[in-house]
C-alpha cells in the first residue's frame, strides 16, 4: 500500500494550485503543518478505489466558505475530526478511509490532515477533479447521490446537521450557516459504499495531483516546466496541457453588472501585441484570446508565474506580474452531459455551451 509522508506535500502543494484553476485558497501555512505533523506523526495510507471494500463504508471531509479566513484561523484536522465522529453517531456506521471532495487548493490538504488524526487511510481519488465553488459540482450529485447527511462546525465552534435529499438546498444552506458562523466551516458527509464509490469517483487525482506539483520543484527553464507538464499529463486522465498565452497582468478588474471578475494580460514574446482576458467566478472559466474563446470551464484555465515558474491562484496575481496561461482538459467524468448541466459554462451564466480545448486546438490534440 502507498504512503503519503511529508515529501508528498510540497508536490501536492503545487498540484493543488495548479488543479485549482485560479481558485482553491492559499494553501502554504496548511502544507506547512502537514510537513511537521507528517514527520513527527508518520505517513498516512493511500488506498485505490479498486482496493475499496464494496460493502464498506466511506466519508468525506472538507473546508467550506473562506480559504483566506481558514488560514488566518489555522484548522487543526481536530474540526474534521469533531465532524467526523458526529457523523459516525447520526449513521451508526464506522468508516473504513476519507475521501476528498474537491482534490485541489486547501481541500486537497485537508483530508490528509484529518486522515492523520483520525489513523484512517484516503482514498486516491476524489469527486470534481479540480476546484469548483459549490457542492453540487461533484460526482456524486451527477449520480443523483446527496451528500447528506452532513455534519458541519463552524468558526464559532458550533455544530450544524443537515438532512436536505437535494444538493443544490444544501449548498444554500450550510453556505448560509457559513456566512453567519464567522465564514468558515468544517464537514463531514457524503457517506458512501465502497461499491458506489468505485462507480463514481475520479480515480488516482490525489497521486496525480503529486506528479503534477513535482514538475514545479525544480523546472530549470519554463520550456523545460512546459514540457515536462505536457508529459506528465498527456497519458493522464485529464489530458495533454497546453500553453495559451504568456503576458503581462494589465488590469484586474470586474464587470459590475454580473458575478464576473477579470483579468486581463498584455501580451510579451511571441504575444505581444496580443491581448488575453480570463472571467472568474472564483475559479478561472472562460478566456478569452483576441475576443475569442480561447478556454472554458470545465477545462482547467490555470496560471503559471514567470519569474518562480510556480502555480499562482488568483489572489497571488498583482498588476505587471508577467503569467503563463496553461489549459487543460477535465477528465471525462465532468463532460457528460449530466455533468456539463451543473459545471458546463452556462451554470455560471454564461450563455454559450462548452467548448472543449480538444475542439478549439484540434490540430494540437489530434
Amino acid at each position: 500500500m502507498e504512503t503519503i509522508d511529508e515529501k508528498w506535500i510540497q508536490p501536492l502543494l503545487y498540484g493543488g494550485i495548479f488543479l485549482g484553476s485560479g481558485g482553491g485558497g492559499r494553501t502554504k501555512v496548511m502544507a506547512l503543518l502537514l510537513q511537521e505533523l507528517l514527520a513527527a506523526k508518520g505517513a498516512v495510507r493511500l488506498i485505490q478505489l479498486e482496493d475499496l471494500e464494496p460493502e464498506g463504508m466511506y466519508a468525506a471531509v472538507a473546508i467550506m466558505g473562506s480559504p483566506e479566513l481558514a488560514e488566518e484561523n489555522l484548522p487543526t484536522g481536530h474540526e474534521g475530526v469533531r465532524a467526523l465522529d458526529q457523523l459516525k453517531s447520526l449513521t451508526g456506521e464506522e468508516f473504513l478511509a476519507l475521501v476528498t471532495v474537491e482534490g485541489a487548493g486547501v481541500n486537497i490538504l485537508y483530508p490528509l490532515l484529518v486522515a492523520r488524526r483520525t489513523g484512517l487511510p484516503l482514498v486516491d481519488a476524489d469527486a470534481m477533479g479540480r476546484a469548483f465553488p459549490e457542492l453540487q459540482m461533484t460526482t456524486f450529485h451527477f449520480a443523483q447521490l446527496t451528500g447528506t447527511p452532513l455534519v458541519l462546525i463552524d468558526s464559532r465552534g458550533q455544530d450544524h446537521i443537515f438532512s436536505e435529499e437535494d444538493n443544490f438546498l444544501l449548498e444554500l444552506n450550510t453556505r448560509q450557516v457559513v456566512g453567519e458562523g464567522g465564514g468558515v466551516g468544517f464537514f463531514a458527509g457524503f457517506p458512501t459504499k465502497g461499491s458506489v464509490l468505485r462507480r463514481i469517483l475520479i480515480p488516482g487525482t490525489i497521486s496525480f495531483a503529486a506528479e503534477l506539483g513535482r514538475v514545479f520543484i525544480s523546472p530549470g527553464s519554463y520550456s523545460q516546466l512546459l514540457e515536462n507538464l505536457i508529459l506528465v499529463t498527456k497519458n493522464s486522465l485529464y489530458g495533454s496541457a497546453i500553453e495559451l498565452f504568456i503576458g503581462f497582468v494589465q488590469d484586474i478588474g470586474k464587470i459590475e453588472t454580473l458575478k464576473w471578475r477579470t483579468i486581463t494580460l498584455r501580451g510579451s514574446g511571441t504575444y505581444a501585441d496580443e491581448e488575453f482576458k480570463i472571467l472568474i467566478q472564483n475559479e478561472n472559466l472562460i478566456a478569452y484570446r483576441n475576443n475569442r474563446v480561447a478556454a472554458m470551464v470545465p477545462d482547467l484555465i490555470s496560471l503559471i508565474d514567470m519569474e518562480t515558474l510556480k502555480p499562482i491562484n488568483n489572489n497571488d496575481v498583482t498588476l505587471g506580474m508577467e503569467v503563463a496561461v496553461i489549459g487543460m482538459p477535465a477528465p471525462v467524468h465532468l463532460k457528460t452531459k449530466k455533468a456539463l448541466n451543473v459545471v458546463g459554462p452556462q451554470c455560471f451564466g454564461y450563455k454559450s455551451g462548452y467548448e472543449p480545448l480538444e475542439k478549439l486546438y484540434f490540430s494540437y490534440y489530434y
